[in-house]
Parts: C-alpha cells; sequence; structure tokens
C-alpha cells in the first residue's frame, strides 16, 4: 500500500491492523465482515479502482466532502462517506452522513448525489451492485437509488431516489437489511467522530467547565478507599485489610473475587487479610475504588442515566486498557495506571449526569437507540462541553499521572502509544460491556485478551453489593 499524499481525503488502516482486525473478525462473521474495525487515525490511503470494489483485500475508506452550492462535491468538511467492500457474503456498501463536527447546514438528502457522483467518479466504484444508504439527521436510515440513467450536476451525479429499508429505517433494521458490511460501515464512521478535537475549548465550554468544577456534587470516592491508598503507599497489608474490614460489602467483594476459580488450588477463604495477600495490593486498589463509587453511585441526581451500566462499562474499559498493554508495547508495571486510564476515561459522564442532570436527560432521550453518528450529533447540540473534556477537568482535582491525564484528554504528544490503546480499549469496551450513552458501535469484535482480563472482574461483579 503506498502512503497517502498530503491532501488525501480517503482514511485507510495499516496491513499491521487489518491483519490483526481479521483474526477478531472471523470469530464473529466468519469472514472480513469488520475490516473497518480498526483506527481511522491512520493516514496511508490508496484511490481504488473499479474492479478492486469487487475485491475483498480493498481497504475500507472514510471520505470527508463538502458539497459546493453548484452542486459538485470536493473534498472538504460537511459530509461523510463510508466505503465498505463487497466479501462473499455482502455487496459493497457506502453511508453517507452529515457530518455531526461539520454541519453543512443542508440535509444528506440534498447532498446525496453530489457524493455520489464524486465516490463514482474519484474511486471507479460501479454504478451497479451497491448498497447506497444515508442516514438523516434524526438518525433514520434510507436506501438510496441512483439513476445512472441521469445526469446532474457536475457530468457524474445521478438523480437519486430514497425508499425505507424493508425492516424500517432504525439502526437495528439496517443492520437486518444489510448485513455484516452495514455494521463494517457504521463503525467505521464512528472511528472519525469518536476522535477528541485537538481544537481549543470554546468559552461557552470554558464556561461550562467551570461551573462543573465548582458544583458541590462532583463524584469522589470514599474513605475506605482514601485509607487504602495511603497504606497501599507504605506497603501495609495489615493496614489495608484493616480499613476493608469496616465495610461489610467492600470485604465480600474482596473475598468473593479471592475465591475466584483461578485460586481454587489454595482452597476457600473468609479471611480479608488473607484476601489481600491472594489477590495482591494493585488488584485490592483497584476493587475497593470501583466498589465504593459503585455503592455511592448506584443512583443519583439523573433518574435516567444508567449508573450502573456506566460503572460496567468503565470496569470493561479499565480491564480492554490493561490486557492490551502487550500488544501496544507499554510496560507491565505500568498495569495500575493503564486500568486507571481506562477506568477514568468516561467518568465525565457521570460527572455530568451529577452536576447537570437536566442535559443528561435531554441527551438520554435522543441518544436511545441511536446510531453513532446520531448520539454524536446529539452530545455536540446539548453538551456545551465535549465528555472527555469534562473528564479531564475532573481528574485535576486528583494526583493522576501526566501520562494517564494526557490521553484521557485526548492529548498524543505524550505518549501515542497509550492514546492508541485507549481508542482500542474504549471499542473493546462497547463489546464488553454496552453503554448507551458512547457514540460507539456494540458490534466491535474484542480481542481475547480483552475478554479474559474482563472475565476476571466476574466474581466482584456477581457480589451482593
Amino acid at each position: 500500500m503506498r502512503a497517502a499524499k498530503s491532501g488525501s481525503v480517503g482514511r485507510a488502516f495499516s496491513p499491521q491492523e487489518i491483519s490483526r482486525s481479521l483474526r477478531a473478525v472471523r470469530q464473529r462473521f466468519r469472514a472480513a465482515a469488520h475490516l473497518c474495525l480498526i483506527d481511522a487515525r491512520c493516514h496511508s490511503s490508496e484511490i481504488q479502482s473499479q474492479a478492486d470494489m469487487t475485491n475483498t483485500t480493498m481497504t475500507p475508506q472514510i471520505f470527508e466532502l463538502a458539497v459546493l452550492p453548484d452542486g459538485t462535491a470536493t473534498p472538504g468538511h460537511g459530509v461523510l462517506a463510508a466505503v465498505v467492500p463487497s466479501a462473499a457474503e455482502w455487496l459493497p456498501v457506502v453511508v453517507m452522513s452529515c457530518d455531526p463536527r461539520h454541519e453543512p447546514g443542508r440535509p444528506i438528502a440534498e447532498l446525496a448525489s453530489a457524493t455520489i457522483g464524486w465516490l463514482y467518479k474519484k474511486m471507479g466504484i460501479a454504478a451497479t451492485g451497491i448498497c447506497w444508504a444515508v442516514i438523516d439527521n434524526d438518525g433514520r436510515y434510507s436506501e438510496v437509488l441512483p439513476d445512472w440513467s441521469t445526469v446532474g450536476s457536475g457530468g457524474t451525479a445521478p438523480m437519486v431516489q430514497f425508499r425505507r429499508f424493508p425492516s424500517g429505517s432504525s439502526t437495528e433494521a439496517f443492520f437486518r437489511d444489510v448485513g455484516a458490511g452495514g455494521e463494517a460501515a457504521i463503525e467505521l464512521l464512528s472511528t472519525i467522530i469518536e476522535k477528541p478535537s485537538q481544537e481549543e475549548s470554546s468559552l461557552s465550554a470554558r464556561t461550562f467547565l467551570d461551573a462543573v468544577s465548582a458544583h458541590g456534587k462532583l463524584p469522589t470516592p470514599g474513605m475506605i478507599f482514601r485509607k487504602v491508598e495511603a497504606a497501599a503507599e507504605n506497603g501495609d497489608l495489615r493496614a489495608i485489610a484493616n480499613a476493608i474490614q469496616t465495610d461489610p460489602a467492600t470485604s465480600a467483594s474482596l473475598i468473593n473475587s479471592a475465591n475466584a476459580a483461578r485460586f481454587a488450588a489454595c482452597g476457600l477463604t473468609a479471611s480479608v487479610p488473607q484476601a489481600v495477600t491472594r489477590l495482591g495490593t494493585s488488584f485490592v486498589r483497584r476493587i475497593v475504588f470501583v466498589a465504593e463509587m459503585m455503592a455511592r453511585y448506584q443512583k443519583g441526581a439523573c433518574p435516567g442515566f444508567n449508573y450502573r451500566g456506566y460503572w460496567l462499562n468503565a470496569i470493561a474499559t479499565g480491564a480492554a486498557m490493561r490486557a492490551l498493554l502487550p500488544e501496544h508495547k507499554i510496560s507491565e508495571q505500568l498495569a495500575d495506571d493503564a486500568f486507571s486510564t481506562g477506568l477514568m476515561s468516561g467518568i465525565g459522564w457521570l460527572v455530568v449526569a451529577e452536576t447537570f442532570p437536566d442535559l443528561m436527560t435531554r441527551y438520554l432521550a435522543r441518544c436511545q437507540g441511536a446510531d453513532p453518528i446520531t448520539k454524536a450529533r446529539a452530545q455536540r447540540e446539548i453538551f456545551p462541553s465535549e465528555i472527555y473534556r469534562v473528564s479531564d477537568r475532573y481528574l485535576q482535582r486528583f494526583a493522576f499521572p501526566e501520562v494517564v491525564r494526557a490521553t484521557i484528554a485526548g492529548d498524543s504528544a505524550i505518549d501515542r502509544q497509550w492514546y492508541d490503546a485507549l481508542a482500542r480499549a474504549l471499542r473493546a469496551a462497547q463489546g464488553l460491556a454496552p453503554f448507551d450513552c458512547v457514540a460507539i458501535p456494540t458490534t466491535v469484535p474484542v480481542p481475547e485478551a480483552c475478554r479474559e482480563e474482563w472475565q476476571r472482574w466476574q466474581s466482584f461483579l456477581s457480589a451482593p453489593k
């Protein structure tokens, strides 16, 4: 694959990432259904020929286009188009949507013809045999039917008609009718919209973040965790056990984890000190932090917010982040920091639910069952600041390592490996423990290492709270 020329609008993926994704995908789809499940931060690109659209080795791509007033399309901002090649079980799929980061001011129905014409002319995509689809600003899917016997503006844009998919206009209906190729296209779109913005936050965003920081209901861990943290710093296992024993629920969670199947050879225990020794200080600290936070925030200021769903997704993200360390060449000695990075990366959701529940309620009404593009659009319209910025502002209250905070804040300059690992962990977590607020599909294949690490938490999660 050739490197992209400067200014290329097609975003493709590295051979290593494609190979890695294929291994995971085959477990679910028996073929390369989700070639696009990679980090769209890669920058290699190659224009494909018409023949390549029927070649399963073609790289899925996403294009960012602008449609000019005269009806012609050009590289720019306003429209996203995800192109997924054919495979043995599905036809090529192209999904188009207005870009929630750069709203074009016109509905996608008015922009689809020019977008199709540009793809046909620039990529040589075949005129027939492709499933063309659009997602409107309300999250409704429609099939696009180009009439290639007509000629639109620019000499290549066909006239188009729209119709509902047989099963309906929802995300589920689209997946049911189009299959794995459609899922792959939506996953590809989500890799673009979830990327943290590198632009400086606006005045309204800074005002909102200041209001969050000054709020009296920010979520915080309790006294037990603070005692355990202090004792762990001194390597005092007895003090750790003493702090935990004051709380029956945390003690039960710890003992339940210590009696998990992997410790069967050690026999059952009902002793907190023995559980601390068996599990190790690092794992104990994580359990206590999560147990306290989950206990304190089973319910909160926002009645519609799924607090347990949030915590399950947060733990899954931490577990996935920890599991991905070897693949991203990050030292195992940093496992605690990696888990903390994943666990706290979405704390902004909890913060907004507690401090501005009315905003969260509005968002929940928009995002339930919606596709990633619609969720991303709702986030931008409802929240004055991106959730990752809220997470970063919250973490400024605590002494987290710089790499943890920078990664959560979307800053890849400090350590690109951490940044990439978190991007993958966030996606894996949606496959392990889906959280409906997040603009990432739940159809993402999960690496086996992430599943194994997630399994380690099941005894804790199944313990009575």
